[in-house]
């Protein structure tokens, strides 16, 4: 559509002034009248119509015309610019060119016609007086060797052979010598007769030359500008290899897309958007995942440890980190003590999208002993209920902080209802491979229009092989139908809808707002 627009737009600009009087094109055309097509029809030696379109464009006579007019270039550019053709019927040859200017176009069509009449005469003339000097030179050797004959026939009279030879003497003689008459009776005469001298004439018919109408040339640009659109779409979905849709999506994959998270400005996709009182389609797309891997999990056994659900997508820039945030808060919003874990120690920022902070260093080294409470590694973040653990202030690889939390799950299971981790991504580190047999569910995540179709499958692959937890397909970056449900207002209220007032309570917290906040907070203590 903008490649239409823009051919629409270039093709509907005013045209220069001076285009019309650039596009004026004279033709001109000089017709000679062929003398002699009954003898070119049955004289072997005479000159053939096609040979005549031929000398037109071909030979001297070009060269000739170009010297007699100045042409400012070699004589093949300037025959080129001249037309030949012949009527059979009438005997007529036409040669004609089309030219900028009525002047040059005459001169052209009618110096091409008086040089090929030149040449003609000149070659006809040549061509004659070389036949002739061949017959008279002919008839002078068959008499003298038909007087050689009957010198010997005087002596030897009765010698078959001698006068054998001297009547075939005489026949060929007698051939020769009605030849040379009638070449001297018939001397050549000039092949073509003007017909008329050419006369320039402007042409009406343009061609497919550019339309004067804005409105044509308006239509015109944007079918053009259509048509190059559609194909360098075409040759963009060939080479792209990324997933653009839901159902490639699904069919890459071999899963069914559960959630379908919308599409928002890169700037806002490390935002945390689960807040209380805040409902529009992002948050709920969140508010669905959660709710989608409760029931994969099943319901919630108080004996039990916390459930792990496992976040990975296929490569980075998928969303992983702002999916994982917003799961860990929606479960934190829906009353569960949940522990937010880094994994992603390679390009961790998980702490900065929850305004996390650390109270106290750690006093311990990375090998995290059993012996120290894990309640001195947690983070508390704005959200009620909901804390966060990360170890990428430590000294260490990324496999070794990954190895260093996996040792810590057991016990943090024991402080938490859920555990939800952030992990790297698949296609392009090995560590977040280890934390697969820990989950109790995994939540795949591929974003539409970003995630590439290959490191889509690689991942699937492997997550199937090694995983036994089951999978759950989100797919971000989608464009979703607006609905107008979110722009429903309560009608008990004199307030602007739940989203007005979300925002009122973000911008002005109150009071009992803070302290039913810190009521709300939990003490982890480990689970009986």
């Amino acid at each position: 559509m903008l490649m239409a627009a823009f051919g629409a737009l270039v093709g509907a600009l005013p045209a220069p002034e001076n285009v019309e009087e650039q596009a004026r094109v004279f033709v001109a055309t000089n017709t000679l009248l062929f003398n002699n097509l009954s003898a070119a029809e049955t004289d072997t030696t005479a000159i053939s119509p096609s040979q005549v379109q031929l000398f037109v464009t071909t030979g001297e006579v070009p060269i000739r015309a170009a010297a007699e007019i100045n042409f400012d270039g070699n004589a093949a550019t300037l025959a080129s610019q001249v037309e030949t053709s012949f009527d059979e019927e009438s005997g007529a040859l036409l040669i004609a060119t089309q030219q900028e200017s009525a002047v040059q176009a005459e001169l052209v069509a009618n110096t091409f016609a008086d040089e090929l009449d030149s040449y003609l005469t000149e070659r006809q003339d040549v061509t004659y007086q070389a036949r002739l000097a061949s017959s008279i030179e002919r008839l002078a050797t068959l008499e003298t060797q038909l007087r050689e004959v009957t010198q010997e026939l005087a002596i030897f009279p009765d010698d078959p052979l001698l006068l054998a030879k001297s009547q075939a003497i005489s026949r060929q003689y007698s051939v020769v010598f009605e030849q040379e008459a009638v070449l001297q009776e018939n001397p050549p005469t000039l092949g073509f007769t003007t017909l008329q001298r050419a006369e320039a004439v402007e042409t009406t018919d343009r061609g497919i030359g550019a339309p004067t109408s804005r409105l044509t040339r308006g239509i015109l640009g944007m079918l053009v500008g259509a048509a190059l659109g559609i194909g360098v779409a075409l040759v963009l979905g060939q080479l792209d290899r990324r997933l653009r849709t839901r159902e490639q999506a699904e069919t890459a994959m071999d899963m069914r897309a559960r959630v379908l998270i919308p599409k928002v400005r890169d700037r806002d996709r490390d935002q945390l958007i689960v807040q209380p009182g805040r409902h529009d389609p992002l948050s709920d797309a969140y508010r669905t995942v959660r709710n989608v891997v409760g029931f994969v999990q099943g319901p919630a056994d108080p004996t039990n440890d916390a459930r792990i659900t496992l976040v990975v997508s296929p490569g980075p820039g998928d969303g992983k980190t702002s999916l994982a945030a917003n799961l860990a808060a929606a479960m934190a919003e829906s009353g569960q003590r949940t522990i937010l874990v880094n994994t992603d120690f390679r390009r961790p920022r998980l702490a900065s999208a929850l305004n996390a902070e650390r109270s106290t260093p750690a006093p311990f080294t990375m090998e995290v002993p059993e012996h120290v409470d894990l309640k001195s590694l947690l983070q508390k973040t704005d959200q009620t209920r909901l804390l966060l653990m990360d170890l990428s202030s430590f000294d260490g690889s990324a496999g070794e902080l990954v190895r260093a939390t996996i040792s810590t799950l057991p016990n943090l299971s024991k402080l938490a209802d859920s555990i939800v981790i952030d992990s790297s991504p698949v296609g392009a580190t090995a560590e977040v491979l280890e934390l697969v047999p820990h989950a109790d569910v995994i939540v795949v995540l591929a974003r539409v229009g970003h995630t590439a179709i290959a490191a889509a499958q690689r991942t699937v692959a492997i997550l199937r092989d090694l995983a036994t937890a089951p999978m759950v397909l989100v797919l971000s970056g989608m464009k979703l139908d607006k609905e107008g449900y979110y722009e429903y207002t309560d009608r008990h209220t004199s307030g602007s809808g739940l989203l007005s007032r979300w925002r009122d309570r973000r911008n002005k917290p109150s009071e009992v707002d803070d302290e039913q906040a810190a009521e709300e907070e939990p003490e982890l203590e480990p689970a009986e």
